[in-house]
């Protein structure tokens, strides 16, 4: 006869640890930000952020720097546009590297860049 009183309070006190768990989830839960947008619209805009354009005197920078290394205006034009529309290309990629490099205008980095802005004039990589 006692088994049914026992079961009685342990269903008691499992329902009770059950809701008090509850409670503190829900307390815990109204203390978060709110969620504005779906997980889609925030993967979109940290996209759009990650590869925001450089500015436009950046640009002309860039522009000027590349061509003062030796790249033809139009691998120039190009080249620029595969590091903002394909920025994992290897156009992109060598680009990045002879902006960083013309950016020094050390003469050594600039002498040892020569055979590389042969080679993106030549291969025909930034072609689209």
């Amino acid at each position: 006869m006692r088994e049914p009183c026992f079961m009685k309070h342990v269903l008691f006190v499992v329902v009770a640890a059950a809701v008090w768990v509850g409670v503190a989830n829900a307390d815990e839960l109204s203390h978060m930000p709110e969620v504005k947008g779906t997980l889609s619209q925030a993967l979109h805009s940290a996209r759009v952020e990650s590869h925001q354009a450089p500015n436009h005197q950046e640009q002309l920078t860039d522009e000027e720097n590349l061509r003062r290394i030796g790249l033809s205006a139009e691998t120039v034009r190009d080249g620029l546009w595969a590091v903002a529309h394909r920025p994992h290309s290897p156009c992109a990629q060598y680009i990045r590297q002879l902006t960083a490099d013309a950016k020094g205008s050390s003469a050594a980095l600039l002498q040892s860049d020569q055979r590389l802005v042969v080679y993106v004039e030549n291969s025909g990589i930034c072609e689209r």
